[in-house]
């Protein structure tokens, strides 16, 4: 509500005046769960006081997931679509695919079952719709978003040296994505996966190459370090499932 009410405030003012109240209605909206919806005389609501199905929820939080691999995928592809192709070009376009897929198995592959098994027996399902699913999933999209952006420019101009928009977003965009799912896995778990720290340190050790080598190396290499938190995850997973260990 308060985003649809400073929208429309938003029409009648131009410019810089117009960011401030979108980010002044971003700010009250995300400020809520947070604050347990505090009114001035009525107090703060409690999180086991929320009405949440969580199966439901969960299910619509994973469609945002869904939406941004979708985007990003056919940013990469349209982009491709509009330039001449050729070998370094298709390699580009492959590997920004590889890295999507990646992105797809870490997230659906194990723990988002699992998280939403926890979730609708949760005896208190707003703290971990709040946490979990309200404000972890947001790095994760955000990460999602940074690294088609930067699959775009790669395929464009896939031999071109780093630069400090294209080592940031592919590097951040990745790492944000990662940290997002890490926090999620506590949310929803109460572990943080030591895989996903390994992960962020290899990514930041590929900042100082990152500005020596091509853009699609630097990519490749990102997305190396995902299917090899991807393959982590899975083994873990299989272990944890073996006859021999103890339920």
């Amino acid at each position: 509500m308060a985003a649809g009410v400073l929208w429309v405030a938003g029409g009648l003012v131009e410019g810089g005046a117009r960011y401030v109240l979108w980010l002044l209605a971003l700010a009250v909206d995300y400020a809520g769960p947070v604050m347990r919806y505090r009114t001035p005389g009525l107090g703060s609501s409690r999180t086991e006081e929320w009405t949440i199905e969580g199966t439901h929820f969960a299910e619509r939080c994973q469609l945002f997931i869904i939406i941004a691999l979708g985007e990003s995928i056919l940013v990469t592809g349209t982009t491709f679509g509009e330039i001449e192709a050729s070998a370094l070009t298709v390699c580009a376009f492959v590997v920004a695919f590889l890295g999507s897929v990646a992105l797809w198995w870490i997230y659906f592959a194990r723990s988002v079952e699992a998280a939403r098994e926890v979730f609708a027996a949760s005896e208190d399902p707003g703290r971990l719709g709040r946490s979990a699913y309200t404000y972890f999933h947001l790095p994760m999209v955000a990460g999602i978003i940074a690294i088609a952006a930067v699959d775009e420019l790669t395929v464009a101009h896939p031999g071109e040296a780093g630069t400090l928009a294209s080592v940031t977003l592919t590097l951040g965009g990745t790492a944000l994505f990662v940290a997002g799912h890490a926090l999620f896995k506590w949310a929803a778990f109460g572990v943080l996966p030591w895989s996903h720290a390994v992960a962020v340190a290899a990514l930041m050790v590929l900042i100082p190459v990152g500005f020596a080598i091509p853009t699609l190396a630097l990519s490749g290499s990102a997305g190396l370090i995902m299917v090899g938190l991807a393959l982590w995850e899975t083994l873990a997973y299989e272990h944890m499932r073996s006859p021999g260990r103890a339920t």
